[in-house]
């Protein structure tokens, strides 16, 4: 049985100039990410740990990083185990890589890195094992990272990429791929962000496919293929949703009963996003209250304010930062309010605009309203109408 470990996402570097002072913890917890995923590695006896792209942030990092970086490989190497790392689109193989710059695998045996475009394909005789690898050489791409594993799956037939060649000679009993790029599902994937089909997945023949670039742990496996996203092991970019979500890496098993994939945790932090009609809320205190029964050091919280707002009610949201900065990791409050319009004159709104139109139709039910309940929802309904029809999205 082979047993390895796949991360990938680390953002090393990571500037975090939206956390403020929070910003410096959170770049220390990256390199304490990498650090724990080392150690997992060895404490799990993995014969393999896989890194699928973004091990740095840019290709400029820190000395301090790099230096750090290559310790912690040398912890690995140490023992014995192998590691392979693949160029993403962050720290992609450009001309000014960092992986052409710094040498992460001198007097190191055991590592391995995709430092060649024309070398795609990296064999482990010792493990019976080869892996293929597409390092990206820059950050946007229309092709496909594994669009040359095609043909006769179990012997990779060379058909149309120049790189296939060392592959019709490969004995080896495992076969897994590295892809660091977007797998195409609508709405969520550009077609130049380096796409990944289902097909692309399920035509590939490989044990497992090591994916990386979205940043929430997931699976995406096709046909009898298993492929997975590992996701980022600590928060780096807020958007990073989908699967699990950030904070994993992944430890996978390949043996005679396929392959069997199974997520460790890594960090402790997490993000929530929360909306906060102001309307359901008497006052100030109570959603004061609401917050603080989020309450967590480790939580990651935005919170957004939405419905309608007198303009003597409006509330400091700056005010709201401070006064739970100390509640939470992180807390940031977005301001999705609309304006309660007090006096609504239709002269405002030209009739021959639908706006214009809508506000005549609503004030004369208003005025036409059987009782005081009804006309208060109509009323509400004007003024949700009105903040709709303006794009301002209150519901």
């Amino acid at each position: 049985m082979l047993k390895l470990l796949h991360a990938s996402d680390i953002h090393i570097g990571a500037k975090f100039s939206s956390f403020g002072e929070k910003a410096a913890a959170q770049r220390q917890a990256l390199l304490d990410a990498f650090a724990k995923i080392i150690d997992l590695a060895i404490s799990e006896q993995v014969q393999l740990l896989l890194i699928a792209g973004d091990l740095f942030d840019s290709n400029f990092p820190s000395y301090q990083s790099v230096s750090f970086v290559k310790e912690q490989l040398k912890k690995l190497d140490k023992e014995g185990i192998r590691a392979v790392i693949l160029p993403g689109t962050h720290d992609c193989l450009s001309r000014d890589s960092i992986f052409k710059r710094e040498n992460f695998t001198i007097g190191m045996a055991h590592i391995f890195i995709f430092d060649n475009p024309e070398e795609t394909r990296k064999e482990f005789p010792e493990l019976d094992l080869m892996i293929f690898g597409k390092p990206n050489i820059s950050n946007k791409s229309p092709d496909s990272p594994l669009a040359s594993l095609k043909g006769n799956p179990r012997t990779l037939r060379a058909e149309q990429s120049p790189y296939d060649d060392k592959a019709r000679d490969s004995k080896s009993k495992y076969k897994i791929a590295m892809a660091h790029g977007s797998v195409q599902i609508e709405g969520k994937a550009a077609p130049d962000d380096l796409p990944i089909s289902f097909q692309d997945i399920a035509d590939s023949g490989m044990d497992y496919i090591a994916l990386g670039h979205w940043h929430g742990a997931q699976d995406f496996s096709s046909g009898k293929v298993k492929a997975w996203y590992a996701g980022s092991p600590e928060i780096t970019y807020q958007e990073g949703k989908g699967g699990l979500g950030q904070g994993y890496a992944l430890i996978v098993e390949i043996g005679q009963n396929g392959t069997n994939v199974s997520p460790i945790k890594i960090t402790d932090k997490e993000i929530k996003e929360i909306n906060f009609d102001l309307q359901m809320f008497e006052n100030r205190e109570a959603l004061y209250q609401e917050i603080e029964k989020l309450a967590n050091p480790n939580l990651i919280l935005s919170v957004s304010l939405s419905g309608f707002a007198n303009a003597e009610n409006l509330l400091s949201f700056q005010k709201i930062e401070e006064d739970f900065q100390n509640k939470f990791f992180y807390i940031k409050v977005k301001n999705n309010l609309s304006l309660r319009l007090e006096d609504i004159d239709s002269r405002n709104y030209p009739e021959e605009l639908i706006l214009g139109q809508f506000v005549r139709v609503m004030q004369d039910k208003i005025s036409k309203a059987s009782s005081d309940e009804e006309k208060s929802i109509l009323k509400d309904a004007l003024q949700i109408g009105i903040a709709e029809l303006e794009g301002k999205n209150v519901i």
